[in-house]
């Protein structure tokens, strides 16, 4: 499900006039700027601090320079908004998906013409993005809802940008310790005689997280589940929503899923989009990913008439997941919450309740349409807190599925329209092993394996073959205690 199915924060994104997600990130720096020509700098200081992803505790961090070298004037600061945590993908790569933050500390206007993520340590380029591709993995904050498409990426002065990057290494390569972001700038002039008009900084360094992310059982049983609007490659509604909570972005649905299920011949409906009998699937148990705790239960909407997302506003911010469940789960010494949404009208309570100890494969609910959702599916998403939105989403891998194929693009109105999902001709299949499911991934799932149950306790788990990551992590979780606030 692509453009349809709305994340939860979608809604707030249209009242803010903002964006919808959760950020919280471990240290960046503005460092190192080099510029097109040969003026020489003076010295000026970008130094920028963020809080860091990992599952539990909290910590600050401080600026981390890029550069031994003499300082340099930085205009545009650049941070990121969390360590990236590795994740191994269907396709066998591990990603490392997060957020840079670009502010235009002058007061004329920059273009952004280029971002690369390289190796710190060795300067290999791992991803770059540059005039279409950089605009659609870009937002600059202000920007007016319903603005026309922008040809290239400005920042007016004083503006913030967001760049959604997830770099990845191929199956058996060596992933980088730290990472850091080569950044082209363009000034129509000018701004002062220490800034060219035309200049390339070197900012935002990142240590990548050591922590392996958390391997567990399929919350669904069956074939032919498709995945939606989940990480990497592409900006989802669910990997571009950032919310502004609690004076704060978060990123909460960084690695987020919606799962819907085809029938035999590849069809989402049976019927009309906007009957629930039309989707077979609707009311398929949910199951516990793990041993845990359920930390929360909201279980009072009923399902929304499917075909058409609700009306903005329609919804208050603790609606946006419908009903739902929230499980906390440790592995490797870390804690982590499993969010269950949009489940289906008395099913979450009548499974469930606040302080129940649950083991991998019970049932914690049902497949619903509550919230904010325009068809049948299941939300879920692993985060460092139990607040759906206001913490910071974290990769996940399954223990054990079945690739089936995958979608040839985005195809959401056709399957809504009846007609079947499209598959890509050269799609991998075959099985997968602690992995995470990709957008357009269609995979064949197995709840409550034993692996799944294994992984929720303080043992070890092995998360891929890529090589892990030799920096330390900062640990994070949400400063209030209380229900997000807008």
């Amino acid at each position: 499900m692509h453009r349809r199915v709305m994340p939860l924060g979608a809604g707030l994104s249209a009242i803010v006039v903002l964006l919808a997600g959760c950020t919280s990130g471990s240290g960046g720096a503005a460092s190192s700027a080099t510029p097109s020509s040969t003026s020489t700098a003076a010295s000026a200081s970008a130094a920028t601090s963020s809080s860091s992803p990992a599952a539990s505790g909290s910590a600050t961090s401080t600026a981390v320079p890029t550069s031994t070298g003499p300082a340099e004037v930085t205009p545009v600061l650049g941070s990121v908004s969390t360590a990236p945590v590795p994740v191994i993908g269907a396709d066998g790569a591990t990603y490392l998906a997060y957020e840079l933050y670009l502010t235009n500390a002058t007061s004329s206007p920059v273009t952004v013409d280029s971002v690369q993520a390289q190796d710190a340590s060795t300067g290999a380029a791992l991803q770059t993005f540059a005039t279409d591709e950089l605009v659609a993995h870009s937002r600059v904050v202000g920007t007016a809802s319903g603005a026309a498409a922008a040809s290239s990426v400005v920042l007016g002065p004083g503006q913030l940008g967001i760049f959604w990057l997830d770099p990845a290494v191929a199956a058996g390569g060596s992933l980088p310790t730290s990472l850091v972001h080569q950044v082209k700038l363009t000034f129509a002039s000018a701004p002062n005689p220490l800034i060219p008009a035309e200049l390339t900084e070197t900012i935002a360094r990142t240590p990548v997280s050591t922590t392996p992310a958390p391997t567990i059982a399929s919350p669904l049983n069956g074939a032919r589940w498709f995945d939606g609007n989940g990480c990497c490659s592409d900006v989802t509604p669910h990997r571009g929503a950032s919310n502004p909570i609690d004076g704060q972005y978060w990123f909460a649905e960084r690695f987020a899923i919606d799962w819907v299920q085809l029938t035999g011949d590849g069809k989402l409906i049976t019927g009309p989009a906007t009957d629930l009998a039309s989707y077979p699937y609707y009311g398929a148990p949910i199951h516990a990913v793990a041993d845990g705790t359920i930390v929360a239960v909201s279980d009072v909407l009923q399902d929304q008439p499917p075909g058409a997302n609700p009306p903005v506003g329609s919804l208050t911010l603790d609606q946006f997941g419908g009903n739902y469940v929230v499980q906390r789960f440790e592995q490797n010494g870390h804690t982590y919450y499993a969010f269950y949404a949009h489940l289906k009208p008395g099913t979450a309570k009548a499974a469930v309740t606040v302080g129940q100890t649950v083991k991998t494969g019970d049932v914690v609910g049902e497949l619903g349409n509550s919230g904010n959702t325009d068809a049948p599916h299941l939300h879920f998403h692993v985060m460092d807190g139990p607040d759906p939105l206001a913490s910071d989403g974290l990769p996940f891998q399954f223990d054990a599925f079945e690739l089936s194929g995958r979608a040839a693009g985005d195809a959401f109105d056709l399957i809504m329209n009846g007609q079947p999902l499209p598959l890509a001709a050269d799609a991998p299949t075959g099985d997968r092993r602690d992995a995470m499911p990709l957008y357009l991934d269609v995979v064949d799932l197995t709840a409550g394996s034993a692996a799944g149950s294994a992984s929720a306790s303080a043992g070890s788990s092995t998360p891929g073959t890529a090589a892990s990551a030799t920096a330390p992590a900062s640990p994070s979780a949400p400063t209030s205690t209380g229900p997000s606030g807008s």
